[in-house]
């Protein structure tokens, strides 16, 4: 699944509020509650996401303010195993390019794989809406400060 949006901010400054997990409830509609956050040595987060499932979140790659990459592993979902993402930030002037790529690995059950393409669509809109408010947020707040 892949979202994109142009946000009228610096990188980093769309890099700095969107990788601060103390606020991604703020913007992100899944999240529910961060239940612990480990900045060093390896940024690792816990967090439980609508509908109850807990995920420990470890971040492969953490590059301010280009990139990061994370996996989503020790699922309590009843039909996610887990999965992962990335996501850039390119400048374009005086904006910045977002875009994510999420992964989700389901759970081998019939069900499960009856409903994932339901799944998928219900995942991919619910990312564009929380970059949607996210853009909002950020670009009110560079407003607030000029």
């Amino acid at each position: 699944m892949n979202s994109k949006i142009v946000v009228n901010a610096l990188p980093e400054t769309v890099w700095d509020y969107t990788q601060d997990w103390r606020r991604r409830k703020q913007w992100d509609s899944t999240v529910e509650e961060v239940i612990k956050i480990e900045e060093s040595p390896i940024k690792k987060i816990n967090a439980r996401f609508k509908g109850g499932a807990e995920f420990a979140i470890q971040y492969k790659q953490n590059d301010r303010p280009l990139s990061t990459s994370l996996a989503m592993t020790d699922s309590t979902s009843k039909w996610m195993i887990g999965g992962g993402g990335s996501w850039q930030y390119i400048r374009q002037g005086d904006c910045t390019e977002w875009t994510q790529h999420n992964t989700i690995v389901f759970k081998d059950h019939f069900l499960v794989r009856l409903f994932a393409p339901v799944l998928k669509s219900f995942l991919q809109r619910s990312a564009n809406v929380s970059m949607k408010k996210a853009k909002k947020i950020i670009e009110n707040q560079s407003a607030e400060l000029s």
